[in-house]
């Protein structure tokens, strides 16, 4: 099948109006910057149709923005990570949406002062955080408790390196986030995982009782917790929650929680910070936290490690000490506090579109045999089911990854990377336009559709029934 690179349907090209003073608590103001160069005509599979109404509307997360010649991992490095560079990219968990309005008005002004000196996070800051966090979750915090670090997933590493010894066991549960295993391992210590459960209804759940096993047999005291679960789509409940709690409590487990994707939970769930469950959970949990996901900000590489546990917490600063990391992004600190300050409606907005982008994914999945998107309340990121399809053409589910590529010209996260459970799953990032999505799907129907072709007609030569 033929497969084509996306450009933009509608761009924007107009800098937003930046007032003098620096705007962190007003409201959004419209428009978004564009880039340096104009983008290049829409494909015809992706030119969407607009009236020339001037009542016609097109919600801002609709918009196509042309990413391509701005370094950007997703878009530009196809050939270089071994992808034609064709490849329709939904993989790496960013967005092709632009960030908040009121980011990019504080980034405007602090750009325009011209001045990039050493910065720290200030009062001004810390109310920003803390006023998210009580507002959002109604979990209170005190700002002292907070360690900026450049990434989630750096801190991932240094929380290992503080809170265990080379050779330790360390728990995660499978299949999950990458870098879970990735840390773990780079820096000496033993991966224990412990596969979640999947119900017939084809949800995750955690295994308590596997989980209790693991900990008496390997004394393990530190586990990484992903909450909301990436790439399961699972917002853990207040009841899960206290029951992981309790268990780890019982064996002297610190927890790790990466609550990256806390502020993507679909409208009508919440996520729930392991460490606002009380003071006794809290003193044993150290919770990660960014904008970088929710606002689009992970190039400007801020996030806030909240360690209420002042032993825990120095141990953690020896380890960030160590690693010669002091003053954070000047700009990462502005686009943090001006998200917490006016980003509420704009993110609830955006909750709407993601939840709407992956109902139509589960409608468009109907016509794709064998593929079937997992049920999950939270990311842009969908965990799609693509055993049915596999064993229908009579494939491993480790050729998934090549048949994505192959037949359908998608640029996915192969569900084996994610450890146990993963083979014969894919990863999808629904977080784009819908004509993106559109194209995403179309790829995928009818790449299907040819390979389960190809073996019928094989069957029939060599006289053997597919698989049904």
């Amino acid at each position: 099948m033929s497969v084509h690179s996306v450009h933009s349907v509608h761009s924007v090209h107009a800098l937003s109006p930046v007032p003098a003073t620096p705007p962190l608590a007003t409201a959004p103001t419209p428009g978004s910057p564009s880039g340096a160069r104009p983008a290049a005509p829409p494909p015809a599979a992706l030119a969407t149709s607009t009236s020339s109404s001037a009542d016609s509307v097109v919600s801002r997360f609709d918009l196509v923005h042309d990413r391509t010649g701005t370094g950007s991992l997703k878009w530009d490095f196809a050939v270089e990570r071994g992808r034609p560079a064709s490849a329709l990219p939904l993989w790496v968990a960013d967005m092709d949406h632009a960030t908040a309005p009121c980011v990019t008005s504080a980034l405007l002004w602090r750009v325009r002062h011209g001045i990039f000196g050493y910065s720290e996070p200030d009062a001004a800051y810390d109310a920003a955080l803390t006023g998210w966090l009580s507002r959002r979750y109604g979990w209170r915090i005190d700002p002292a408790w907070n360690v900026v670090t450049p990434g989630v997933v750096p801190a991932l590493a240094m929380a290992v390196r503080a809170l265990s010894a080379p050779g330790d066991a360390v728990v995660i549960e499978e299949p999950v986030y990458y870098p879970f295993r990735e840390v773990v391992e780079a820096n000496g210590r033993t991966v224990v995982p412990v596969p979640l459960i999947r119900d017939p209804d084809g949800a995750y759940r955690r295994d308590i009782a596997a989980l209790e096993t693991v900990l008496e047999r390997t004394g393990a005291r530190l586990l990484l917790l992903c909450n909301p679960h990436n790439p399961v789509g699972r917002v853990w409940s207040r009841d899960e929650l206290t029951e992981l709690a309790e268990t780890t409590a019982r064996h002297g487990v610190v927890v790790v929680a990466d609550e990256i994707h806390a502020d993507l939970a679909l409208p009508g769930h919440r996520t729930t910070p392991l460490a606002s469950l009380g003071q006794e959970v809290a003193a044993r949990t150290v919770t990660c936290t960014s904008p970088s996901k929710a606002f689009n900000l992970a190039g400007l590489q801020v996030a806030n490690i909240l360690i209420p546990d002042p032993v825990l917490r120095a141990r953690f600063r020896a380890e960030l000490d160590a690693a010669g990391y002091s003053q954070p992004n000047a700009l990462g600190l502005v686009a943090c506090r001006a998200a917490y300050e006016g980003g509420d409606a704009w993110l609830d907005e955006l909750r709407e579109h993601i939840a709407a982008a992956r109902a139509h994914v589960v409608d468009r999945l109907a016509s794709v045999p064998g593929v079937e998107a997992v049920p999950g309340e939270g990311t842009y990121l969908l965990w799609l089911d693509c055993t049915g399809l596999l064993a229908a053409a009579g494939l491993d589910p480790d050729r998934l990854d090549d048949v994505i590529l192959e037949e359908a010209g998608l640029w996915l996260d192969d569900g084996a990377i994610f450890g146990a459970g993963g083979r014969g799953f894919t990863r999808m990032n629904v977080g784009c336009p819908r004509a993106t999505l559109d194209e995403a799907l179309n790829r995928l129907e009818a790449g299907a559709a040819a390979l389960l072709t190809r073996r019928a007609r094989q069957a029939r030569r060599t006289g053997t029934a597919p698989a049904a």
